[in-house]
Parts: structure tokens; C-alpha cells; sequence
């Protein structure tokens, strides 16, 4: 396979890991915890692209769990929900009900790529995700494709969030082409109480003045919490985490017919001491099922539905600025 290697055959803090290898990424999953992606390692920097938990390590945990507080780092998919809520004479856990689901495995290799397929079925909704996770050699990029199939007799609404917890430092970028955006947390971390709708990236600030979302700060002004967002007008359908002073960065590029807004949520050491950014791409907003549902923002699944889409992630260098990223992952 050249430079391109699999190694299943070792644990970290007991959960099995598959490590999925070539000259530029290594990437770690986690099966047994929904197919969590928990490393995403640019070899050429020694730098992983994802945040891990200073104090949590990953655990394998009946369903129903907290999310927050077993919160270990890395990037999760959430589905059918984002918080525990009663929906349609439902009750769903918290953060979906596929991050503590265990997934059936294989790898494949064929042509100079090597591909983790990722398998299971819900625990409420009776649905199956099937996701296919794509390595080539030498290769930046890394495409993900998402299946996701109705297997039941009537329909349902759900929200799907794809969670990358991103590693950040002071002076990164969120790069990320929108245009009108909402406050999640009005009050929280730098944002007035009386935020609302705003214009992406500047929202009024607890001082009253201006606060640039798009900006990771030195330092937080010791404000407390964190910062949460819905980006709900998309220009395209991609985003990067961006460090000008050492020209290079993380970028996702996904379906905006699919994904037709972001979830931010910041905390810049005041939830909990944590640096971290999540963006995620969601098929609707806001984060609570009921609430998203009544004003006609989250999507429906019908028996027999299949649901299928793609993400490409790419690391890069030698960029000080980002234009856009393909749905190849071509960084212009």
C-alpha cells in the first residue's frame, strides 16, 4: 500500500483505536465510541487538529450518558438530536444517540486509498449510519461519506450536527463565508445580553462595543462561559480554522444542501478552563428538537429514506488567507 497502513491492534485507556496512516495524516478512530475521529494528526508538523480534553479520557458508556460531562475531545456525529429532550412522544439522550453506540468495522484498500467503513444502528430512532471514511496516499485531504437509513414505518424529525471539536490557540481565524447569524448564549462569554441576530462575524460585545467572533483573542477579558452561535445564512459550504502567523490551517468543506447552517460554540477558558472551538456543520438550528420543529427548521426522515452526503477535510501550508475549499478539498 506504499505510505499507506492501518494498525488496529492497540488501545488507548482501553477503547480500541484504528489508526489510519499516509506520509502527510494520521488519523485515530474510535469504533466502540460511535466512530469517533480522535486524532487528526499532520505528521509534517507534529500537530493535531483536534482538541482533546486536558482532564477527561475517552470511555466507553451506556447510552443516555452525559454528553458535557464525559466530554473527552475529538469529532462526534449527532443525531437525531442535540439536546436530551421529549419530542413527538419520544424521548431522545442527549447529543444524539451515536456517540456512545458501538460500530461494526472494516477496512478496505483498493487504487492507493484506504477506506474505514463504519457501521450501526440506533438505539431510538430506527435508523442505521453508515459512514466511509477515505485515505489516499501522500494525500492532505481526507473524505468522510455519510449514510443514513430509515428502517422503520414512520417518519421523524431530527436534527444532525457534525461535531469537530477544533484546537485552537490566540490568533487563529475562523474563516467561514456567512452572512447573518443568531446568539445561542446571549450573555455569555464577551456577548451583550441583549445580542440577537447579528451580522457574521461582529456581534455586540458586554461592553457594548463590537466583539469579533471570527477572532481568537490573546486573552478572554475573564469572561465567563462560553460562546454560542448559529450561522443560518451560508454563502458556501466550507470552513477553515486558520493560523495566519504560521500559514497553515484545518478546513471541512461540506453540503449546504445538506448542512444549511453552523453551530459555533467557543470557550475561551471560561466554561470549565477549556480552549475550544466547535464548528459544525447542522441541518437545522436551534440545538433544541422541540424548539427546531415548531418553527420549521430541523428535517424530516421518511421510512425507507436513505440520507446520503460527504465532508472533505484538508490540512494545509504556505496560506496566510483562504478564499474558499472545494468540495475536493483544493484550498484557494
Amino acid at each position: 500500500m506504499g505510505d499507506l497502513r492501518y494498525d488496529a491492534g492497540w488501545q488507548y485507556h482501553g477503547v480500541r483505536v484504528v489508526r489510519l496512516e499516509n506520509s502527510r495524516l494520521l488519523i485515530d478512530v474510535m469504533p466502540d465510541l460511535g466512530g469517533r475521529i480522535f486524532r487528526w494528526t499532520d505528521k509534517r508538523r507534529d500537530r493535531d487538529w483536534l482538541w482533546r480534553h486536558p482532564r477527561i479520557a475517552p470511555a466507553i458508556l451506556p447510552a443516555g450518558s452525559d454528553y458535557d460531562a464525559n466530554f473527552s475531545g475529538g469529532w462526534d456525529e449527532l443525531f437525531p438530536c442535540c439536546c436530551a429532550c421529549s419530542h413527538a412522544g419520544e424521548v431522545y439522550p442527549d447529543h444524539g444517540e451515536y456517540w456512545t453506540r458501538p460500530c461494526a468495522w472494516q477496512v478496505h484498500s483498493k487504487d492507493g486509498e484506504l477506506t474505514l467503513h463504519l457501521q450501526a444502528e440506533g438505539t431510538v430512532t430506527p435508523t442505521r449510519m453508515e459512514r466511509w471514511i477515505t485515505l489516499a496516499a501522500g494525500s492532505p485531504t481526507v473524505r468522510i461519506r455519510y449514510r443514513i437509513t430509515h428502517l422503520g414505518r414512520y417518519p421523524f424529525d431530527y436534527l444532525w450536527a457534525s461535531h469537530p471539536a477544533l484546537a485552537i490557540r490566540p490568533g487563529d481565524r475562523l474563516i467561514i463565508p456567512a452572512g447573518a447569524g443568531r446568539v445561542a448564549s446571549p450573555g455569555m462569554g464577551r456577548v451583550s445580553s441583549d445580542a440577537a441576530d447579528f451580522t457574521w462575524p461582529m456581534v455586540t460585545g458586554a461592553d457594548g462595543r463590537p466583539v469579533d467572533l471570527s477572532r481568537i483573542p490573546e486573552e478572554a477579558g475573564g469572561a465567563p462561559g462560553y460562546e454560542m452561535v448559529y450561522l443560518t445564512e451560508l454563502h458556501a459550504g466550507w470552513y477553515a480554522l486558520l493560523r495566519p502567523e504560521e500559514r497553515c490551517g484545518f478546513g471541512l468543506a461540506f453540503d449546504p444542501g445538506v448542512f444549511r447552517c453552523l453551530w459555533l460554540f467557543q470557550s475561551l477558558g471560561g466554561w470549565r478552563g477549556l480552549h475550544v472551538a466547535v464548528v459544525e456543520p447542522a441541518t437545522g438550528y436551534p440545538i433544541d428538537l422541540p424548539e427546531a420543529a415548531a418553527n420549521g427548521r430541523c428535517s424530516r426522515l421518511r421510512p425507507g429514506e436513505v440520507l446520503e452526503t460527504a465532508v472533505t477535510a484538508v490540512v494545509f501550508d504556505g496560506r496566510d488567507a483562504v478564499g474558499g475549499i472545494a468540495p475536493d478539498g483544493t484550498v484557494s
